[in-house]
């Protein structure tokens, strides 16, 4: 929670170079647990803003597509786990090639 509230303190136009900070931050001390811990906290933050109807709530949207393009560039996941996370043939047959 302390992260979170950090980010609320950074101005605004400083914001890309805060959340490349507290990234790298993040992964030195923590490693991919910690960009994961991170992640979960902001997640629930978020619901949390969005349920009160916060304007902050695309902040933190913001905050969470930045994780995602740091853990694409810096951890991106191993070729051999594509095939772990591919749909069976099965429900690829049933699905609608217009659906796709």
């Amino acid at each position: 929670m302390k992260r979170i509230q950090r980010l609320f303190r950074t101005p605004p136009q400083a914001l890309p170079a805060a959340m490349l900070n507290l990234l790298i931050e993040v992964d030195n001390r923590e490693g991919r647990a910690g960009l994961d811990r991170l992640e979960a906290e902001i997640k629930a933050a978020l619901a949390r803003l969005q349920a009160a109807g916060h304007p902050q709530a695309a902040r933190l949207t913001l905050w969470l597509k930045a994780l995602e393009a740091y853990r694409r560039t810096y951890h991106p996941r191993p070729r051999w786990t594509r095939f772990l996370l591919r749909r069976p043939r099965a429900f690829r047959r049933a699905v609608p090639a217009s659906a796709r």
